[in-house]
């Protein structure tokens, strides 16, 4: 996991530029009144998607994961608490991995929250569990660009 910021994109040089380069891409596509949609980069390989969805309770959020997707997800109005964990999940409660790149479980190891306001990034790797849409303090509206890298893509 990686949390950051739009205005501070060249003080993560440690990301990889690939990386970097498509967070600053979709930065410069969202300034504009971007409407909801799915929006290639890439082909299969990069695409972001903007939404307008609603922080919840965290008891009524699941934690999820991806295998073939780097997860980045940039706060553009509101705000959201992640829940996270730095080791893979222990089981995996509903099995979509093949036919949608994700896993739901609660078999979640040390849950660590982290707290996005508008403009802030965060970067979720591959197996990575995470617990998007997490209301900070009350459940809110949110709106989000979310981008995904294929691991493969980033690491040729």
């Amino acid at each position: 996991m990686f949390k950051g910021n739009l205005s501070e994109l060249s003080n993560y040089q440690h990301l990889p530029t690939k990386l970097l380069n498509v967070i600053e891409h979709v930065k410069q596509r969202t300034y504009d009144s971007v409407k909801n949609g799915h929006y290639p980069i890439e082909g299969d390989k990069v695409f972001f998607f903007v939404v307008d969805d609603n922080t919840q309770l965290l008891s009524e959020r699941r934690s999820e994961c991806h295998r073939k997707y780097v997860d980045v997800q940039i706060l553009l109005a509101g705000e959201e608490r992640y829940g996270y964990s730095l080791q893979p999940f222990q089981s995996i409660a509903e099995d979509l991995l093949d036919a949608k790149d994700i896993a739901f479980s609660e078999d979640i190891i040390e849950e660590q929250f982290a707290n996005l306001n508008e403009q802030d990034f965060i970067i979720f790797n591959v197996a990575q569990p995470h617990r998007p849409l997490v209301a900070i303090n009350e459940p809110m509206p949110v709106r989000k660009a979310i981008i995904k890298v294929a691991n493969d893509w980033l690491e040729a």
